[in-house]
């Protein structure tokens, strides 16, 4: 059989080239057309799944489809994670991302089971300030005090965390070494997410707990945990009554927390985009804002490239701070 001459083979590739062109365009005008998955690396009811299902809620109706909410916790909020880089490149598994499981992870560990490099960045979201909280019942009103206990006595104080690695760890640990005590001598116990800490916390199986606002809130409100500082450098709009820790003197605290999505892999850049400019509208949008006022939540938003760099920042100060505190491995 004779082969094809050379010229014919490149008019069948152009015609095809030109074919595939009008179909992409067409499915992104399009986008999504089913179902959006998007996966939460923590149990219900915890700030990112809060946060992550209103914005859920809102891109639903901005696009007309159903956008659902599905949670995977657990193993350090990592399965979860790795769940959504292993899924089809096309824009119908999305995952909500935070400090936690990626640039704490990539600090505290020399392998990292979340190869930060590896997801495709759609935005940061959202922006969360820490607290630290203790039991209502306590004697403990302010942070000063709590402190100067918390240091003479290493053996009694038992704080809750979500993991090793976590947000809370990293939180309670920075906060114990600026105010001269060793973690090491403390007792840490694990929960399934900050809201299960602070049922621990308020049922008196813990002495603190290094968290979110809005994952003690419903707590606060009941009267059954205080809380006495912010990490943040600015008091809580929704709790201005909450002082800082710098206030009292606390000062170079730089562990965080804020929440993103990412995208596996491969996945189309007209995809991201449109993710991109839904975010930008949901943020601005009045209704969504007075949603997320009602939960105390704040918006951040970053774009793709910035959210990347800002990652790769965070976890070289998370190196050098898992370092400083032994927990690098």
């Amino acid at each position: 059989m004779k082969r094809a001459p050379s010229w014919i083979l490149i008019v069948v590739i152009a015609l095809s080239l030109l074919n595939v062109g009008p179909a992409l365009a067409k499915e992104a005008d399009r986008y999504p057309m089913k179902n959006v998955e998007i996966i939460v690396s923590v149990s219900a009811g915890g700030t990112p799944d809060v946060m992550t299902r209103l914005a859920a809620e809102w891109l639903a109706k901005h696009w007309g489809k159903p956008v659902s909410v599905i949670n995977k916790p657990g193993g350090g909020a990592i399965p979860g994670a790795l769940e959504v880089l292993n899924a089809n490149a096309d824009g119908y598994t999305v995952g909500t991302i935070t400090s936690q499981n990626s640039s704490q992870q990539h600090g505290a560990n020399k392998k990292p089971p979340l190869d930060v490099a590896k997801p495709v960045y759609v935005a940061r979201v959202f922006d969360v300030d820490l607290v630290l909280t203790v039991n209502a019942k306590s004697e403990w009103t302010d942070i000063k005090t709590f402190s100067k206990w918390a240091v003479a006595n290493p053996d009694k104080l038992v704080w809750a965390n979500t993991g090793t690695v976590s947000t809370a760890s990293f939180a309670t640990a920075e906060w114990y070494a600026r105010i001269g005590g060793d973690i090491s001598k403390t007792r840490m116990m694990t929960t399934a997410g900050g809201s299960e800490s602070a049922v621990k916390l308020a049922a008196g199986n813990c002495v603190m707990n290094f968290g979110d606002f809005l994952g003690s809130a419903s707590m606060v409100r009941a009267g059954k945990v205080r809380y006495l500082a912010t990490s943040a450098k600015k008091r809580n709009p929704y709790f201005p009554d909450v002082p800082t820790m710098e206030e009292n003197g606390i000062t170079g605290l730089s562990v965080g927390m804020w929440i993103g999505f990412i995208m596996p892999q491969g996945t189309p850049d007209f995809v991201v985009k449109e993710w991109d400019t839904a975010i930008r509208k949901m943020i601005v949008d009045e209704g969504f804002l007075k949603k997320l006022a009602n939960v105390s939540g704040r918006t951040a938003y970053l774009n793709s490239a910035d959210f990347r760099n800002l990652i790769m920042r965070e976890g070289a100060t998370y190196t050098t701070l898992a370092e400083k505190l032994g927990v690098r491995k």
